[in-house]
Formats: C-alpha cells, sequence, structure tokens
C-alpha cells in the first residue's frame, strides 16, 4: 500500500492552511441501488484516514466501489452525505477522467503540457491529476481548467466536486474484471495556475502581447476591425446566418474533437464571438487566433469590448 499512501500524501502535502478542511472516502455500490456511506475525514488526522482506508478496502473486497474527492470537504458532513459543489473548499489538484484504456489516449497523457503529475490505471481508462502549488479556491476558474483539460484531453466534463476511484482498490463495475486501479506515473511536478491558462476559455484569458491589448482603458473597436474580422472567418467557411456567422471553433485543440460539429457563432453587429464549449469569445481573442491586428479608435473613452 506503500504507492497509495504516497499518492495521498503528494496531493494533500500542501494543504496545511485549510486545518478544518476533510478528505472524503465513499463507497459505492456499481447497481445504484444501495445508499451511498462516507466519511469525511480531518487531514491531519493520519490515523483516522489509515484506518476509513481499511474499511474501504473490506468494502471493496465485497463489491462496493472505493473512492475519494479531490476537493476538499467542508466540516459537518454526515456519513449519507457525499457533499456537492458548494461543499467543496478547496481543490488541491487539477484532474481529468479518460474513459479509453488504449495506449493512445496514454499518450496524449503523458504528452499533455504541463505533464501530469500523476496517472493512474482505472481499470477503465485513465486517472490524470495535476499537483497544484496551492490549492485553488476560485470554484469557477477551476471549473473553467477541468472543463478544458477535458475537451482537449478527451475526457469526460467532471465537476469540482467529483469522486474518482482510491488508487490499489479494484474497480467493481461489471465488465471490469476487477481491475487494479494501479498508478502508472507518480511525479513531484507541482503548478502553478498559470501554467494552465491555455485550457480556459478565451474570455478569462488574461490580455495578450499587443500593448493595445495591454492596456488597462477601455478602448472603442472601430467598425473596420469587425468586419476584416468577419471576412476572415468567411474564408475560413464560416457561413452567413443574419447577423451571425456559425462554424468552427477558431480554438479547435479545446474540444473533444476538434469541433468536427461547429459550434462556434460571430456576431457581426457586436464583434462578439461564442462558442458552445470556449464561452465568450472577445475581439482581442479572435484577431490574436486569426492573426489579424487590432484596429482601435482614438477616443479615449470605449465600448469595454476589450
Amino acid at each position: 500500500m506503500e504507492q497509495r499512501y504516497a499518492f495521498f500524501e503528494a496531493l494533500l502535502t500542501r494543504c496545511t492552511q485549510y486545518p478544518d478542511a476533510c478528505l472524503t472516502l465513499t463507497a459505492l455500490h456499481p447497481d445504484g441501488q444501495h445508499a451511498t456511506p462516507s466519511r469525511h475525514l480531518p487531514l491531519h488526522d493520519k490515523v483516522a484516514v489509515h484506518a476509513a482506508l481499511t474499511d474501504l478496502d473490506r468494502a471493496n473486497a465485497l463489491g462496493w466501489g472505493a473512492y475519494f474527492a479531490v476537493g476538499l470537504r467542508r466540516p459537518g458532513l454526515t456519513r449519507w452525505q457525499r457533499g456537492g459543489a458548494a461543499d467543496v473548499v478547496a481543490l488541491p489538484a487539477l484532474f481529468v477522467d479518460v474513459d479509453d484504456p488504449s495506449t493512445e489516449a496514454l499518450r496524449r497523457l503523458q504528452c499533455a503540457d504541463p505533464e501530469p503529475s500523476c496517472i493512474v490505471a482505472s481499470g477503465g481508462g485513465y486517472h490524470a491529476y495535476w499537483w497544484l502549488d496551492e490549492s485553488i479556491t476560485d470554484l469557477q476558474t477551476a471549473r473553467h481548467l477541468l472543463h478544458g483539460l477535458a475537451s482537449v484531453l478527451h475526457g469526460d466534463h467532471l465537476s469540482v466536486a467529483q469522486s474518482l476511484r482510491v488508487p490499489l482498490s479494484h474497480n467493481t463495475k461489471p465488465m471490469r474484471g476487477n481491475a487494479l486501479c494501479q498508478v502508472i506515473e507518480l511525479h513531484e511536478h507541482r503548478y502553478p495556475l498559470e501554467a494552465f491558462k491555455a485550457y480556459l476559455p478565451a474570455d478569462r484569458l488574461q490580455p495578450r502581447h499587443s500593448s493595445a491589448l495591454a492596456t488597462r482603458t477601455p478602448i472603442a473597436l472601430n467598425a473596420d476591425t469587425i468586419q476584416r474580422v468577419a471576412d476572415a472567418l468567411l474564408a475560413s467557411g464560416c457561413k452567413p446566418r443574419g447577423d451571425w456567422l456559425n462554424g468552427a471553433c477558431p480554438f479547435p485543440t479545446r474540444h473533444k474533437h476538434e469541433d468536427r460539429h461547429p459550434s462556434f457563432g460571430y456576431n457581426t453587429k457586436t464583434g462578439y464571438g461564442f462558442c458552445h464549449v470556449c464561452g465568450t469569445l472577445l475581439m482581442k481573442d479572435l484577431c490574436y487566433v486569426i492573426g489579424l491586428e487590432l484596429t482601435v479608435e482614438s477616443t479615449g473613452r470605449g465600448n469595454g469590448r476589450f
């Protein structure tokens, strides 16, 4: 079990600033017909965590799935509460669940940027984790990052409250053959949130390198720029529909299948774009990705589009 405890030590070692937060362990029966018991263990009580993991192993041997919540829970939850997003205090790692056991899926994870801190073979695919320098408490940003990682790495879209299988437990789902969840790679790689900015929707990115984008003063957008972006999108294959141009997203790498089923729209009146995966796309992001220089009006007042 040394591998398991090394995993939890790496996950939780930077969480001392949350003395009241809990690690949640859950037994989940694969038939979905049983009540779901959970234990919420104070992070500092390693004896209690060890005992709870031992009890969870006994349940696992009887056919129950053994899970832990990556997001730390608030104190006060009961045995029959797993805790939802509103109960998450902080997220010590980002993660992705890829339901694909192929070597191609594993290679995709291993080549991810940044490199995962840990990869676990779950018995039906892979779980990858990225340890954070500091646990993230901005759960809205955390949701965007989890969504972005899943889209790029072909994983499931998960909640910040998600529970994943405990390493060295058995996958008790039917057709999984009671496969052992094994740690394939475990590193000490730790990352700041800045390392994951490529996985954020465009409207949550920091301004790019252009001096026009770097200014903190709102800038009025020139109508000519809106038209130039529209022309570029039309040339790339977008189709006009009233005030909108519809086509493939300019950020295909954020999509599970590189947006083969187009989800992007650009409004030729407002200069805003929208993608069902990326969310709102601002003019600065569209100009950057299609290689256009921004043209702005010289007035000192603007409409806030930047």
